[in-house]
This record gives structure tokens, C-alpha cells and sequence, in this order.
């Protein structure tokens, strides 16, 4: 290094610096912590018995399923009766023309999150569900 001037040295150890920050930063992305939504390929026709009730009864039998209706004092009602689901998926039943059901598996503020103890649905059975809801929750 001795025999290398000064400002030579400066250069080329501010270069091998800069192209190591550029290699770096080159391989990072910049997200914003969103992702794209996969598209949910929801039917014409949602259907009751098809569509809404797998995801309820995956999601949501292990607190309103008849059996832990009969032994909770906690007021959850029971989704395997159908009028009982009919109420509760009637906007008119709700808060602000938004059904319990609809509002609760959104996270909507004001309304109770479900599944209480898991995470949120996912985007396509939430989507799933208000379509069965905006069509008239019927059993079918």
C-alpha cells in the first residue's frame, strides 16, 4: 500500500464498497408486506350443503356444533341448525345491514372475531359465505 497514492486507494476502496452495497441491495426486493390475493373461483351458485357448509363445519363446529351448544353457558348458538345459521345470516338480524355471520368472520369492528380461538378465514371462504348470504342464505 505504500506505493499506491493515496487518492487510488480511496477510489477503488470506495468502488469495491459501492459495488458490494449495489450486489447487496440488488438482491433484496421491496415488498410492503402485501401479497396478491388468489383469486377465489367462486361459483355461480353458491350452495348451502356444497359450499358454506364444509368451511363452517371445519371452521366452526368445534364451538357451535350441537353437541358444545348443549354444554355452553357462554350464549354461541348452534350452527348445526339450520334456522339457527338462517338467523344469524340475515343482514337484517345484524348491525348496519351487515349479518352476524358475515361481520364476525370479516373481523368488521363492532362485531365479535371468529373463529374466536383461530385465525381468520381465509379470503375465498369469506368470499364463499357472503355470496351464499347476499343470495339469500338458503339451505340448499
Amino acid at each position: 500500500m505504500k506505493n499506491i497514492p493515496f487518492t487510488l486507494f480511496y477510489r477503488w476502496a470506495m468502488g469495491s464498497a459501492a459495488f458490494a452495497l449495489s450486489g447487496l441491495l440488488g438482491a433484496c426486493s421491496y415488498t410492503n408486506g402485501y401479497e396478491t390475493p388468489t383469486p377465489c373461483n367462486l361459483p355461480t351458485t353458491v350452495s348451502y350443503q356444497t359450499h358454506v357448509l364444509p368451511i363452517l363445519t371445519q371452521n366452526c363446529y368445534s364451538c357451535h356444533g350441537a353437541k358444545t351448544y348443549q354444554l355452553s353457558t357462554a350464549g354461541t348458538f348452534n350452527m348445526e341448525d339450520f334456522t339457527q345459521v338462517q338467523f344469524y345470516s340475515n343482514p337484517a338480524n345484524g348491525r348496519n345491514n351487515v349479518s352476524y355471520m358475515v361481520g364476525n368472520i370479516r373481523h368488521d369492528a363492532g362485531f365479535v372475531a371468529m373463529p374466536y380461538s383461530g385465525g381468520k378465514l381465509s379470503d375465498c371462504d369469506i368470499a364463499t359465505i357472503k355470496a351464499w348470504v347476499d343470495a339469500g342464505a338458503l339451505n340448499n
